[in-house]
């Protein structure tokens, strides 16, 4: 049978006799397929040894990461517990430093900021001032002089102004100034700007004052109610002051 199958091996030795063995085929296969299963063997536990360093690697690698983020972790907790104790405390001086801290670069960051509005010639000409209305709208008369027939237009860029002065008190000259105010919608007052002559005047009884004044620049006639006209003496002490609303065409 092939299982008992014997193969025979002759050794000669110089001179000497021949010996002869029979040897089974079996051992003989069993001799060359041990050393290849060995191989086979260590290869393989060469790789398993190899995946399992790997896989070793790896678990090392997260268990570092891990104990980094329980580190990240502990020091959020801590800071919030910290922040808890500042917000219970209700002391300003840790708040304003616990904000400031959110944003080192600008500490004052959660502070309202107010906007600051750059001034120009034309805007300070624009913006007007908003005094008392009492003030405002107060009537001053002292029976020096007397102004009728006032007549006020806008046309283009200018107030074309016309009324008639009078003097209450005849038996003395009187002398001085007019001066010009518009009034807003928004109770704002703007002085005016007039050639010193137009608004001059040195009159024993009566006298036609008529001015074209330059309204302040971006100064529309839908924003003006109405204007002041106030009569000064030559010390600038004023002797007559009234309001008179601007018709609206």
């Amino acid at each position: 049978m092939a299982g008992r199958e014997k193969i025979d091996i002759l050794i000669m030795r110089g001179a000497g006799r021949v010996g002869r063995y029979h040897v089974a085929a079996g051992w003989l296969r069993a001799v060359w397929l041990t050393p290849l299963c060995l191989t086979l063997l260590l290869a393989l536990a060469a790789g398993i040894a190899w995946r399992l360093r790997e896989a070793n690697s790896r678990l090392s690698r997260r268990v570092e990461a891990l104990a980094g983020e329980r580190e990240g972790v502990g020091e959020r907790l801590l800071r919030l517990e910290n922040i808890e104790k500042i917000l219970r405390s209700k002391d300003a001086t840790e708040l304003e430093t616990l904000l400031a801290s959110v944003n080192p670069d600008n500490p004052g960051w959660w502070k309202p900021q107010t906007e600051e509005r750059k001034s120009t010639p034309e805007s300070k000409e624009r913006e007007a001032v908003k005094p008392d209305l009492s003030k405002l709208l107060a009537r001053l008369d002292s029976n020096q002089a007397g102004v009728d027939n006032l007549r006020a237009k806008v046309e283009g860029r200018k107030l074309q102004l016309n009324f008639d002065l009078s003097n209450l008190s005849p038996q003395s000259t009187l002398s001085g100034r007019g001066e010009v105010a518009l009034i807003g919608n928004d109770a704002s007052l703007t002085t005016l700007k007039a050639d010193r002559d137009e608004l001059s005047f040195q009159i024993q009884r009566f006298k036609q004052i008529a001015a074209n004044l330059s309204l302040p620049s971006k100064y529309d006639a839908k924003d003006i109610y109405g204007l002041r006209l106030t009569i000064l003496d030559p010390a600038g002490k004023s002797v007559y002051s009234q309001i008179f609303p601007l018709a609206k065409e």
